[in-house]
């Protein structure tokens, strides 16, 4: 259902994918994971499996690896860093907090 959906939707890929830049350049998270979750509202399963468990995961690791000494440096797509099971919210259930770099 979601490939479907996708390739139903091909044709508007080039506008949502600047839309996204936009969006993410501009600091607004809540913009971005509204567009970036637009195409899985008709299927959650999928959005489950690729967004919200993977972000619990990595949470779970960064934590992990925060806890031991040296440096980190994480990049995640920026689908896992907009909405409420974005990377940061489950760090921020850790007592953890990320911090957008801007450039």
């Amino acid at each position: 259902k979601f490939l479907v959906s996708t390739l139903n939707d091909y044709d508007k890929t080039a506008a949502n994918l600047d839309k996204m830049v936009a969006t993410w350049s501009a600091g607004d998270p809540v913009a971005l994971g509204e567009t970036m979750n637009e195409g899985m509202r008709d299927t959650p399963e999928v959005a489950k499996v690729l967004l919200t468990d993977r972000n619990a995961r990595w949470a779970e690791w960064i934590e992990a690896r925060m806890a031991k000494p040296g440096t980190v440096f994480l990049a995640v797509g920026a689908g896992h860093l907009a909405g409420n099971d974005s990377v940061q919210a489950y760090l921020a259930k850790r007592n953890l907090t990320a911090t957008r770099v801007t450039y």
